[in-house]
């Protein structure tokens, strides 16, 4: 579990986060959404223990991060923005020699590049220096390093940035298979359909937290729990209808636009019987990117 209670960070004058606070829970995917310059970077920085929060304390399985940086890092994988290879040597050498940093044994070494190189279509490219690779192919290759050791806590930020659309999907499949091992992930992602599709909860920063919950909590928050009824004719009369019923409404084109109410069935009923073509009657649905732009305002 990881816990982050009243961090504040500032570089000089200026407060890149402010007053956050969230929990983390074992085995789930969190995600942590904002736009450029909200924090979402400075916050993985933080709790990989690559920098130090200004002020406010963070434990992991319930252990200080301030003063158990090493351990803490044994625990946790990271994919950052920016890939930090080393050019002039191949794929593997990269691989390897991360891989040595963390202790694993050759056997294991072996074992999981030709496992992971395979997964990511990388294992055709393996002896190709790093500096020949497309922005794409850095990026599989940082997913690699960052869970070649097997860590418990893996943050990843944007892990699908310069993807083609079937390795994301690859990678997002992978992430969900991560969490069925009981893995525990931190995505800092501009791609809210990838956050919707894979996030257990998500949290929406601005420098400091504007709203943490699940996807469907939050939609109902903020447009409440709606219904939609979509007719083929007559709406004058439609409008007379429901304001007899005395039921708060807006009419849009052809749909009706309400607050869900048990008098939903009543109001279908009187529709119909007035000569009214029902054609459809359904929740109204939100993405998560409507939800994010509405916060952020």
């Amino acid at each position: 579990m990881i816990e982050v209670i009243n961090v504040e960070k500032k570089f000089g004058e200026i407060t890149v986060l402010k007053n956050i606070n969230f929990n983390i829970n074992k085995g789930e995917i969190f995600g942590y959404l904002g736009p450029n310059g909200a924090g979402k970077t400075t916050t993985i920085r933080i709790l990989t223990g690559i920098i130090e929060p200004t002020s406010g304390e963070i434990f992991i399985d319930r252990i200080d991060l301030k003063h158990n940086k090493k351990l803490i890092r044994s625990k946790s994988g990271l994919l950052t923005e920016n890939p930090g290879f080393y050019e002039r040597f191949n794929a593997i050498e990269n691989i390897k020699f991360f891989s040595k940093l963390y202790g694993l044994n050759d056997n294991d070494i072996k074992s999981k590049i030709e496992y992971y190189f395979k997964l990511f279509n990388l294992w055709d490219h393996r002896s190709i220096p790093v500096g020949a690779f497309s922005k794409g192919m850095k990026q599989k290759l940082s997913l690699i390093r960052a869970i070649i050791h097997d860590p418990e806590y893996i943050y990843l930020d944007e892990p699908t940035a310069s993807l083609d659309p079937e390795t994301s999907n690859i990678v997002k499949t992978f992430i969900k298979d991560l969490k069925k091992q009981g893995k525990t992930i931190f995505l800092s992602t501009h791609n809210l359909f990838e956050a919707e599709e894979v996030c257990d909860r998500v949290a929406i920063l601005n420098r400091e937290i504007i709203e943490i919950g699940r996807p469907d909590e939050l939609k109902s928050k903020i447009f409440g729990n709606r219904i939609v009824v979509e007719f083929e004719n007559e709406p004058e009369k439609v409008k007379n209808i429901l304001s007899t019923m005395g039921i708060n409404f807006k009419i849009e084109g052809n749909k009706i636009i309400m607050d869900y109410e048990k008098s939903i069935s009543s109001l279908i009923k009187n529709l119909i019987n007035s000569g009214i073509d029902v054609s459809y009657v359904y929740r109204e649905n939100h993405s998560l990117e409507e939800i994010y732009l509405e916060m952020v305002k």
